[in-house]
């Protein structure tokens, strides 16, 4: 059930009235603010300097961190160099600053071809760093240590099942989430095996397993290894909400 699965550009350039945009670029300003001053002054895993751009409803901020006085600057228009760039929409970034969702909920998609609220692109001539999946979690995740509510936190429906994220690094994927009555993840066969292991516990509530085409009651108190390449659903056929923590390790996670 790889929930996280793919970062690609999903921004939309939206128009406004003058009015408007003028509020909006500058609660904008704030919100990358109050993050950039919590991540060069709280963040142990700040350990360079640091630029990257934050599109927000099609306009483009900069956020520049310096490690060695930490400090921060942000300002509107495009990083110096190419780099990496997180795209969104006002409302999701506010959400996020209220601590409602996280960067990375906002961004789990099932398939890469999905519009998701948040997303990262690349500017041209800029090349992939695989820290920057770590960045996601570090830099939108404010003091230290860095602790989040997880059960007041919105999910979105992913893979037919409405998840949340915890924490993504390479070789190593989490959320938690729910299962309604109805709902049925994994629906779509592209979606039923992944080339590595993965780790489901059920905290709350009951749901069907089908494990390589075999039913089975999976419930509360219980948890479940799927090795790498086995196919797996699970289904809600019961009259009250399924609680799980899912935990995705190993090669290519």
């Amino acid at each position: 059930m790889s929930v996280f699965k793919t970062l690609i550009p999903a921004a939309a350039v939206i128009a406004f009235s003058t009015g408007w945009a003028s509020a909006q670029s500058t609660d904008t300003a704030s919100i990358l603010e109050r993050y950039a001053a919590d991540y060069v002054m709280n963040d142990v895993t700040f350990t360079g300097d640091e630029e990257f751009g934050v599109q927000v409803n099609g306009e483009m901020w900069t956020v520049t961190l310096d490690h060695e006085d930490h400090s921060y600057e942000v300002r509107q228009g495009d990083p110096s160099s190419p780099t990496f760039f997180y795209t969104a929409t006002g409302d999701i970034l506010e959400r996020i600053n209220r601590g409602e969702i996280s960067a990375y909920t906002a961004m789990a998609k099932a398939f890469s071809t999905d519009v998701t609220p948040m997303d990262i692109g690349l500017m041209e001539g800029a090349d992939f760093d695989p820290a920057i999946l770590t960045h996601v979690f570090h830099f939108w995740t404010r003091g230290f240590p860095e602790v989040v509510n997880y059960a007041e936190q919105a999910t979105r429906e992913v893979h037919g099942g409405n998840a949340g994220i915890i924490y993504y690094q390479p070789g190593f994927r989490s959320g938690f989430g729910s299962i309604s009555p109805g709902q049925h993840i994994n629906e779509d066969p592209r979606s039923r095996t992944n080339p590595f292991p993965s780790l489901l516990i059920v905290t709350d509530g009951r749901v069907t397993a089908r494990i390589n085409g075999v039913d089975s009651e999976f419930s509360e108190g219980q948890f479940m290894i799927i090795p790498a390449d086995v196919s797996h659903e699970f289904l809600n056929p019961y009259d009250e909400d399924a609680h799980f923590f899912l935990f995705m390790f190993g090669e290519g996670a």
